[in-house]
């Protein structure tokens, strides 16, 4: 098959099994590999159909719309990516915190890149990031703002598209699928999806120690890129998951080398946060049950964090 662009190419990503990191006690866990979607991450998903759905109903238009978006990373990639593809001038605000990597990737796809300064509080980082967007949208008619944390296509795409290819990869029940928070969507959407067919399946939320907001503990500054960003965002559906579980960047970074030295699975820092989950809820789920989480990136956007020291 050839694709006419690369938005064609976006998802249908492996669905892996982990073979040396479980007990013989302990459920099967998958991992929904996402460092192998286009751009890189789970999130030219949700940009790709953002942005299509703005076009569908009319509110913006390439060569005339700029698209602004605050974003921890991974969405303005995404956001840069299609931008590059669609022809829309493309400007992510960033706190300055993300990786340098990220960075330079929303570059080189094109887009322009604003950073601000993260003082040790990412809530009040990222809420400023918004402000500045929001700002800019008001002052130039020809602004669109995706505003990812409350666009309903964000969880949409993980309903319709990610969680129905776990379903047909799976293909028989899934007992536990457990995922961090960012934008929400990915819990939100993957969970609806899956529990649409498993009522009883566990569904756990996983926090970074220092971001734990639903948890209610304050809100810092921590490593787990992508999720933890301090706000509880309005797409989020809260009665889908049953248990939130805290996870360290200690934890995070050693379950993410892991993955690397053990599996061959070259993840972001949140992947390790993901799986670290995905190994508490398998010990309890125990053997025969199967549980599922997200690899949402590829280690590749890390190499100046301390994933690689």
């Amino acid at each position: 098959m050839v694709y006419n662009n690369i938005l064609e190419a976006v998802g249908n990503t492996p669905l892996i099994r982990l073979n040396h990191m479980t007990g013989s006690d302990d459920a099967e866990i998958l991992v929904k590999f996402e460092a192998m979607n286009a751009g890189g991450s789970i999130k030219t998903r949700t940009a790709l159909h953002m942005i299509e759905t703005a076009e569908e109903k009319g509110l913006i238009q390439p060569g005339k719309t700029t698209i602004v978006e605050p974003t921890s990373g991974n969405q303005g990639i995404g956001l840069a990516l299609i931008g590059a593809v669609k022809g829309y001038r493309t400007i992510i605000i960033m706190p300055d915190s993300v990786s340098e990597e990220r960075r330079k990737l929303v570059s080189h796809y094109g887009a322009e890149v604003k950073l601000i300064h993260d003082a040790g509080n990412i809530g009040d980082c990222i809420e400023e990031c918004l402000q500045t967007a929001l700002k800019m949208a008001k002052e130039d008619p020809n602004v669109y703002v995706p505003q990812q944390f409350e666009n309903e296509a964000n969880s949409e795409i993980h309903r319709e598209q990610t969680g129905k290819e776990i379903l047909e990869q799976v293909a028989r029940p899934i007992h536990g699928f457990c995922s961090g928070i960012g934008t929400g969507g990915t819990i939100t959407g993957i969970g609806e999806a899956l529990k649409a067919e498993n009522p009883d399946m566990e569904i756990w939320a996983a926090e970074p120690e220092n971001a734990a907001i639903l948890s209610g503990k304050e809100i810092g500054t921590h490593i787990q890129m992508g999720i933890g960003d301090g706000v509880i965002p309005a797409i989020l559906n809260q009665n889908i998951y049953n248990r939130i579980e805290i996870v360290t960047d200690e934890e995070a970074l050693e379950t993410a080398k892991e993955l690397a030295a053990k599996e061959g699975l070259m993840c972001g820092i949140s992947g390790g946060t993901n799986v670290a989950v995905a190994k508490r809820m398998a010990r309890e789920l125990g053997k025969g049950k199967t549980v599922v989480t997200v690899l949402a990136d590829t280690a590749e956007r890390y190499f100046s964090t301390p994933l690689f020291d």
